[in-house]
């Protein structure tokens, strides 16, 4: 089964599939690159709300299979991001990529492509087979009608708990066995448990807040981990503010813990108006770190006894609870539940099942241990599998009925033309 998805340029999306495509073709013996993740021939996020017109973006979307096909096999199934930054349109923009594709194949007669959806709102596809729709993202009456399989809509959609993720145990333990971080590692095989807080961020627009005082929180919270006996590192993302990465560089370099940049580090005025870049004090020592270590985050998670995730971020299920490590979730940052209660809606869903409240003084215990959060990759993957054989076995009884009926027609006439000969 050959696979394929188109880059939406933002990070997490873009890691949640490539990590479905890596593993849905993990047997392969030529690993996934970067060229399964498309863009425009002219670099350009594959959108349909970037596009003046219908034509236009067609048009994109055929060269960009032209290119891609020239020196790659014909992608069986296609995976579409979803723009949760932009809810409104982001169901119709995705539907429409997904039909470009499907006219793309029928124009130059390639057969079958499924079209899947990741990560989606509960949205009324018309040209989208699947759609992989968390619970998070649907309420209570879209679940219901998806369990009892009443969602009247066309496009099959694949509830889960979790999202996709982009990492696995083995490659955790690969990235911390590596030469590259075994210095940077060493201080945290001292005998000592290792709390590592993984830090979301804010968004765009006013939904989602991650302030000084969210810092100043994480702070006591890592102060009474160090306390307790424990080893303390910091990562942030892109996402992460910068007043709040200096706060806490600043904090980690006074009381002897490591603390991992993860934004890029803004050049000029025009990329330090962007909030996912690095505008703040220590441009130097990140440039220094960014050199000498490079993406320590899959590393650090084998080295940690609990990961602190914060609830704007649902990486906290992909990438910790799905793989068994402890993990903890700070849920006191300001979100508005009308506009994004599906941060809510998973931290409900999982806390106390596969997560803890980081106020829960559980997360101190290490003898204390959660369930394993279900894999959402295998979930997503079987469930193609098994569409794209009730979809084989529905060509093939069309068919037979086809075939079938078009004999019953001849048989007539068949029977008419051996009479006249008698005569």
């Amino acid at each position: 089964m050959e696979f394929c998805g188109f880059l939406s340029g933002r990070l997490g999306s873009d890691n949640q599939t490539r990590g479905l495509i890596l593993e849905a073709e993990a047997d392969k013996k030529v690993p996934v690159t970067r060229n399964k993740m498309l863009l425009s021939v002219d670099g350009k996020i594959l959108d349909r709300g970037l596009f003046p017109d219908a034509f236009s973006f067609q048009k994109a979307v055929n060269d960009a299979l032209d290119t891609y096909l020239k020196d790659n096999p014909k992608p069986n199934v296609f995976v579409l991001p979803f723009n949760h930054g932009d809810m409104e349109n982001a169901g119709k923009n995705t539907d429409a990529l997904a039909g470009a594709v499907k006219e793309y194949y029928k124009n130059n007669n390639l057969g079958n492509v499924t079209t899947l959806v990741l990560t989606s709102a509960y949205f009324d596809y018309k040209n989208a087979d699947i759609a992989n729709v968390p619970y998070h993202l649907m309420t209570k009456e879209q679940a219901n009608a998806v369990e009892n399989n009443q969602t009247g809509m066309k496009c099959k959609v694949v509830p889960t708990l979790g999202v996709a993720g982009n990492l696995t145990k083995v490659r955790i333990n690969q990235e911390a066995n590596s030469p590259k971080f075994s210095e940077e590692l060493a201080q945290f095989k001292n005998g000592k448990p290792t709390a590592f807080f993984s830090l979301g961020g804010r968004v765009e627009g006013p939904e989602i807040k991650f302030t000084l005082k969210d810092a100043e929180n994480l702070w006591k919270r890592a102060k009474e981990f160090q306390e307790k006996g424990f080893n303390v590192a910091f990562g942030n993302s892109p996402r992460t503010p910068t007043d709040v990465t200096d706060f806490l560089f600043e904090k980690c370099s006074e009381n002897n813990m490591a603390f991992y940049n993860a934004k890029k580090i803004a050049q000029n005025d025009n990329e330090a108006a962007d909030f996912r870049m690095y505008s703040g004090k220590y441009k130097k020592e990140f440039a220094e770190q960014s050199q000498k270590i490079g993406n320590i985050y899959p590393a650090i998670l084998a080295q940690s006894s609990i990961v602190i995730g914060t609830m704007d971020s649902f990486s906290y299920t992909s990438d910790t609870a799905a793989l068994g490590i402890k993990t903890a979730v700070y849920g006191d940052m300001e979100i508005d539940p009308e506009k994004r209660p599906d941060c809510h809606r998973l931290f409900n869903a999982c806390k106390n099942k596969y997560v803890l409240d980081l106020n829960d003084d559980r997360v101190f215990d290490t003898a204390f241990s959660m369930p394993v959060l279900p894999q959402t990759n295998s979930t997503i993957i079987n469930a193609v599998d098994k569409f794209l054989n009730e979809e084989k076995k529905s060509r093939l009884t069309t068919l037979k009925e086809t075939f079938y009926q078009s004999k019953k027609q001849q048989t007539p006439l068949v029977l008419k033309t051996l009479k006249s000969k008698s005569r």
